[in-house]
């Protein structure tokens, strides 16, 4: 059976039956990774209870805003991780608000958090007081150096995740310094480690019903994508060179400007039969039989010389052609996607992974989502972030119970903000 607000509803009269339907999560997500990972979970079916606080916006409050227009629902870094969620606005400072957390909590099945650390402590809602009211409660914690160590009270964004974590030194042009990926790449991925942690434990609660109070430190996850550099560390003492797009066994290796603004198509080559194949698709037939570049080991020491040659080719064409007359050669090749060429891409979207929520303020937009399928087909479909507080009502009087009169007093007195 799965629940609704605490009503069993057998699976028989569904239609689907989505993994995580029946679970509820209490999401006390700020910013974007814990809120990623909670909007993954109602993906996936799981009922989530986005718990804010007016009188503590976030990232309603950070532009870019929806056609420029400043709100509190008009988020765009907001409304694209808190997709398919519930609001429910409680002042975390009201003693009353902290007692109406702590009802949904005991109610919920899991609950996840990345404030700094001692934060859910000192509001009476850190994992051992979850457990008095819930023993097998579902407690994930999110920090960028973890709820351990002698690092644990210090605060991280992306950047210093980034440098922290190692990945940032072997990020960068060759012979330049070290560079930072993305400014939101850390919490994305920390927020799949969350995901796969919190599958496994409700995994293990359905075989021996035993909750678990799971740590997850944003640069331990982020140090996990450098093997090569810390085995060879490992090894011989020795540190990567940063070499920027190239690669140390293949040449070319590297992106091209094509004809357009901004239109770029990566080539790579792995032998001498891929790379005659390209100097004949080039026109340049001439360039196998240079001894610059008659070898891998030649291309690698010249590449300087030879990719002047290649962008004087792709620039004079769209970045399609380029792509399509390498591929039918027999060389690998592929165009450089914006986000709106991702968005809008034919192939992405009838797989299902852009979705098009309609928000009840700021309209359809398209939103990148299920990067899976199910029978081949998307895995559902897709509503849009809430408004602020847009459940109260829901989660208070449906979920909790509470009659029309204690609601309205609990709204004048600000525990419901």
């Amino acid at each position: 059976m799965v629940r609704v607000f605490g009503t069993a509803v057998e699976a028989d009269d569904r239609m689907t039956m989505l993994p995580l339907e029946g679970i509820r999560i209490a999401d006390f997500g700020q910013i974007i990774a814990v809120p990623y990972t909670a909007q993954m979970l109602a993906w996936l079916g799981a009922e989530v209870i986005l718990i804010e606080s007016r009188e503590r916006l976030t990232t309603r409050i950070w532009p870019p805003f929806a056609d420029n227009e400043p709100g509190v629902n008009r988020s765009g870094g907001f409304n694209m991780v808190n997709s398919s969620k519930m609001s429910c606005t409680i002042n975390l400072r009201d003693p009353e608000g902290i007692a109406l957390a702590k009802q949904i909590i005991s109610l919920s099945d899991v609950v996840v958090e990345n404030y700094s650390s001692g934060t859910m402590q000192r509001m009476g809602l850190g994992y051992e007081s979850v457990k008095l009211l819930r023993p097998d409660v579902i407690y994930l914690s999110l920090g960028a150096f973890g709820r351990t160590g002698p690092m644990k009270d210090l605060v991280g964004f992306h950047s210093v995740i980034n440098l922290f974590s190692g990945l940032a030194s072997l990020t960068g042009h060759k012979g330049s310094h070290p560079r930072i990926m993305g400014g939101l790449f850390p919490d994305a991925f920390s927020g799949s480690y969350c995901i796969l942690s919190l599958l496994e434990a409700i995994y293990h609660r359905v075989n021996t019903g035993e909750g678990q109070h799971i740590e997850v430190a944003m640069t331990e996850a982020l140090g996990t994508l450098m093997p090569e550099a810390v085995m060879e560390y490992t090894l011989d003492g020795t540190e990567p060179e940063r070499v920027g797009n190239l690669h140390k066994d293949k040449a070319p290796h590297n992106v091209f400007r094509c004809r357009g603004e901004e239109s770029w198509v990566a080539i790579s080559v792995d032998d001498e039969t891929q790379f005659q194949a390209l100097a004949k698709t080039a026109g340049s037939p001439e360039w196998a039989s240079d001894e610059r570049f008659a070898t891998s080991e030649a291309r690698l020491k010249y590449q300087d010389d030879l990719e002047p040659l290649i962008q004087e080719w792709t620039v004079g064409l769209r970045a399609e052609e380029v792509v399509d007359r390498l591929q039918k050669a027999g060389v690998s090749a592929g165009r450089v996607l914006d986000s709106a060429q991702v968005l809008s891409d034919p192939h992405m979207v009838q797989r299902g992974f852009v979705q098009f929520p309609c928000h009840p303020e700021v309209g359809s937009r398209p939103l990148g989502a299920f990067s899976w399928s199910v029978d081949g087909g998307p895995p559902g479909v897709v509503r849009s972030a809430p408004v602020l507080g847009e459940h109260n009502r829901k989660v208070v009087q449906e979920l909790l119970q509470l009659p029309d009169d204690e609601y309205a007093r609990l709204v004048d007195s600000g525990a419901i903000s």
